[in-house]
């Protein structure tokens, strides 16, 4: 009997601080503007789908990625220290405020499809450009998922068969094998969205020096969320802005090199 108490008061706590995780990031979105498309149910808990992110500032979206990690961290401040403030300490109280700290933590490892490596992607793309920050979070969290389930199968044998970590595992690496198609769709909403952006408010150039024999492809991989970029060719005669390539690439793809701009 009390094993199953144990158990239903962990999962009580568990969806308690999901809920409160995934409430922080759709009461962020809506109030910055973006959109609440769908709120679901997976095997882990709960997930919420956001539309029109690449319409806010890069700060923004910080903060919504952010929000769900700092409610949970909120939430177990708030009830630790409650239990400590009360002379005999309130033990459902701290293991409440165990679980939003677990997941304020696990939700901060910087993997897609967790906030953290949502931050971390959105650094990097405004870095070294979106479609390869794409592509080193998606190496990166292909290889720490699998260092995830050697550390969850250590988990099984080591701790009464606690499957947790190797279940989160198995989904942080089957979800970062299909993100990449999801990836690529947010990387031509961003672009398109540039345009609406610049109407509201001035955004800043970024300069990059390419060789005049690049493929449009290579220079596609430096196209950043929160910059115009313009190319500066060999010896700095010769300079492309970034509407110049899109149009180029969407009407005729990505065969070419940039010197056929120059002919």
């Amino acid at each position: 009997m009390g094993l199953v108490i144990s158990i239903a008061t962990a999962i009580t706590f568990l969806i308690i601080s999901l809920v409160v995780h995934e409430l922080a990031h759709v009461l962020a979105v809506n109030y910055l503007g973006g959109k609440v498309e769908k709120v679901g149910i997976f095997p882990l808990g709960f997930a919420a789908r956001f539309r029109k992110l690449e319409s806010l500032r890069a700060w923004e979206r910080y903060i919504i990625y952010g929000a769900g990690a700092l409610a949970n961290a909120i939430l177990a401040a708030w009830t630790f220290s409650v239990s400590r403030l009360s002379y005999f300490g309130i033990a459902w109280l701290e293991e409440l405020a165990f679980y939003n700290l677990v997941l304020c933590i696990f939700n901060l490892i910087p993997i897609l499809p967790l906030d953290g490596g949502r931050i971390l992607h959105q650094f990097l793309s405004n870095r070294i450009g979106i479609l390869r920050a794409s592509r080193i979070m998606v190496r990166f969290g292909l290889w720490f998922s699998i260092l995830l389930i050697i550390l969850g199968f250590l988990q099984v044998i080591l701790y009464s068969y606690n499957i947790t970590l190797l279940c989160a595992a198995l989904y942080i690496r089957r979800q970062n094998k299909e993100i990449v198609p999801t990836l690529q769709m947010e990387f031509f909403q961003y672009l398109n969205a540039k345009t609406a952006r610049e109407k509201r408010r001035l955004m800043p150039v970024r300069k990059i020096k390419i060789p005049q024999n690049s493929t449009l492809k290579y220079a596609l991989e430096h196209l950043t969320i929160d910059h115009f970029t313009e190319f500066i060719l060999d010896e700095k005669t010769h300079t492309l802005p970034e509407s110049m390539l899109l149009n180029h690439v969407f009407n005729y793809g990505l065969h070419g090199r940039i010197s056929d701009f120059l002919n």
